[in-house]
């Protein structure tokens, strides 16, 4: 009987810990093992807004929001757009990706000129914009 008794008191102790460990501590260890690969941060665009819809010579502006610069920002085919799920090609990078360097440093916006010819201005449309390093963003245009 005491060979009995010491495994089950063994099990029921092994299954507290892992309760005591696994909920209100473990939300604690599994949170901030997420935080840690946010730590130095990956670099975050945003599209600030779209202008020239239905024409060949529209433009969308994208913003650098940091916590890093973006390198290789003023090459067309660092960049990929998306209009409800169809590609279109960047013609031209403009505005602060277009130095020397090719670099969108942190605050600067990047101009995409994309041919959006055949996107109505008044209907809502999805963009999606793929940027150098891995970044991307999603935006909601919303016609008027």
């Amino acid at each position: 009987i005491s060979r009995v008794a010491v495994e089950v008191i063994i099990l029921v102790i092994g299954v507290a810990l892992a309760l005591l460990i696994f909920s209100p501590i473990g939300s604690y260890i599994f949170g901030a093992l997420g935080r840690t690969s946010a730590v130095g941060g990956q670099t975050t665009i945003a599209i600030l807004s779209v202008s020239g819809m239905n024409t060949s010579s529209g433009i969308i502006y994208v913003k650098n929001l940091g916590p890093n610069d973006l390198s290789d920002a003023g090459s067309t085919d660092a960049w990929q757009v998306f209009i409800d799920d169809q590609a279109l090609a960047v013609s031209t990078v403009s505005g602060d990706a277009s130095g020397t360097d090719d670099l969108l440093e942190v605050d600067g916006v990047a101009e995409l000129s994309v041919d959006l010819q055949g996107y109505s201005p008044t209907s809502s449309h999805t963009i999606i914009v793929y940027g150098p390093g891995g970044t991307q963003t999603e935006y909601l245009y919303r016609g008027g």
